[in-house]
């Protein structure tokens, strides 16, 4: 069995590679840059490489390429489109067969106040655009797709910057940390977690398009979770509540979404056993 990973250098990416190395088949990751920590027994495919080779073709492709734009790091419209929608359909729409099965990764802001499509910024709204064209693809019996839902991954090897390992370092070194105010719902899935729904996903049997949410429905502020984190090693933490601004996407109500959970869902790892293990992983 042929399988690609595209974003196979990402932080989900990388994980799901070494367990798909594990499960045998002969495993491929699409990438823009071939990184240094190669997964062994993984063959990389440039981008390019992967588009100009016609005789590519796979009998499941995972996609989990996803590019935002932050404050720190600002990206353009055209590279979110380009990344987000152009070419994984490109790339999907060429190197499938009727019997490949595609599974696509979302993110839960495609679908704002619970709405089917309501997107409220740029990387949703290019990722929308993917779930709605591979939906009209796989209806047209081209391939076959199961599109998962995220909310927010942790784990270790995150980037620094993301909430978890932001609030960690800061709990370990005593710096001060600016939040939002903190009232916002989020939901957290540890990462293996993820990877091991989505090999879950590979052996269910579909016909045409289907779309679950890959999270637990019970949902914590910002808040909480720091408060969590200061129980979980008997710590304060110095936060500036307020200091940063809401982004504008953010679920203060629990929102009823137009999908329901993947039946699916390993749920091996609690939120202080994934912390944890995040915080023993800091250098």
């Amino acid at each position: 069995m042929n399988i690609l990973v595209l974003g196979g250098s990402g932080f989900l990416g990388k994980r799901l590679l070494s367990k798909l190395i594990l499960s045998g088949g002969d495993i491929f990751a699409g990438v823009r840059s071939k990184p240094d920590d190669l997964v062994k027994d993984c063959t990389y495919l440039l981008i390019n490489e992967l588009l100009d080779n016609k005789n590519y073709k796979f009998d499941i492709i995972i996609n989990v390429a996803m590019k935002r734009s932050t404050r720190r790091v600002p990206v353009t419209d055209e590279v979110l489109r380009e990344l987000n929608f152009e070419t994984p359909l490109k790339i999907i729409s060429q190197l499938s067969t009727v019997n490949t099965l595609v599974i696509n990764t979302s993110t839960y802001i495609q679908n704002y106040g619970g709405v089917k499509g309501n997107t409220v910024e740029n990387y949703g709204y290019f990722k929308e655009q993917l779930s709605e064209a591979l939906a009209i693809q796989a209806e047209k019996s081209k391939f076959r797709v199961i599109d998962l839902y995220l909310f927010t991954l942790f784990g270790p090897g995150d980037r620094e910057t993301h909430l978890v390992p932001s609030l960690l370092s800061a709990l370990k070194s005593g710096n001060q940390i600016s939040l939002s105010e903190g009232n916002q719902l989020i939901n957290l899935l540890y990462v293996d977690d993820a990877v091991n729904s989505i090999v879950n996903a590979m052996g269910w049997k579909i016909e045409s398009y289907s779309a679950f949410y890959l999270w637990d429905p019970n949902y914590l502020t910002v808040r909480n979770l720091v408060s969590i984190i200061e129980d979980t090693f008997m710590l304060k933490m110095d936060v500036v509540w307020g200091g940063v601004p809401y982004s504008g996407h953010e679920m203060f109500e629990p929102w009823d979404f137009p999908l329901t959970k993947f039946p699916h869902l390993t749920l091996e790892h609690s939120l202080t056993e994934g912390i944890k293990i995040c915080f023993d992983a800091l250098n």
